[in-house]
């Protein structure tokens, strides 16, 4: 009996430290996926990610971070979908001091938060911010993902849909990419 009241508090305890994992928050079908992807690697060898093909793909790097910004220039920005997936070399902590600047940096942006919520991503800690407004003439969608790495390093993935064509779509197959990031 003492075996299995163990085993119970301890499978509690592991339950309640679980977060939803970012697919599990937004409205996606099975279908929601991009064809033909191409293994992009940051310039350090840090991480990769899958885009599209035809999508432009843009490396950057500096003494604290390390970028891929992709996009399929192919079409109107009020049909593609902006993605830049950066490792940033700084400790993060992911608490509500945290979680208060992202919602201070919506707010002057003009943007309204849709939602926010902890979450798994790449079986890791992490933290999204999904916010709308307008940016230029154009209506918005911005999802933020945090998410902690190790103890110096933590990736940063930001997807922007401008338009209102299929806008949960677009952000449905983004997700898809960003569960295809892999850390090396």
């Amino acid at each position: 009996m003492k075996n299995i009241v163990t085993v119970l508090v301890l499978i509690l305890m592991i339950s309640c430290n679980s977060f939803p994992d970012l697919k599990e928050e937004f409205p996606c079908k099975e279908t929601s996926f991009y064809d033909n992807l191409k293994k992009s690697e940051d310039v350090r060898n840090m991480f990769s990610v899958q885009f599209p093909e035809n999508w432009k793909v843009n490396l950057y790097y500096d003494n604290t971070k390390t970028s891929i910004y992709a996009a399929d220039t192919t079409i109107s920005v009020t049909k593609t979908t902006l993605m830049d997936v950066t490792l940033v070399h700084k400790t993060v902590f992911l608490d509500n001091t945290f979680k208060q600047k992202i919602t201070d940096d919506n707010k002057k942006m003009g943007l309204s938060e849709i939602k926010t919520n902890d979450v798994n991503i790449l079986n890791k800690p992490s933290y999204y911010s999904y916010a709308e407004g307008k940016k230029g003439n154009y209506s918005y969608h911005i999802l933020n993902t945090f998410t902690k790495i190790n103890e110096d390093n933590f990736l940063h993935v930001k997807t922007e849909v401008y338009g209102d064509s299929l806008v949960d779509e677009r952000i449905c197959k983004a997700l898809n990419l960003i569960n295809k990031t892999q850390l090396n």
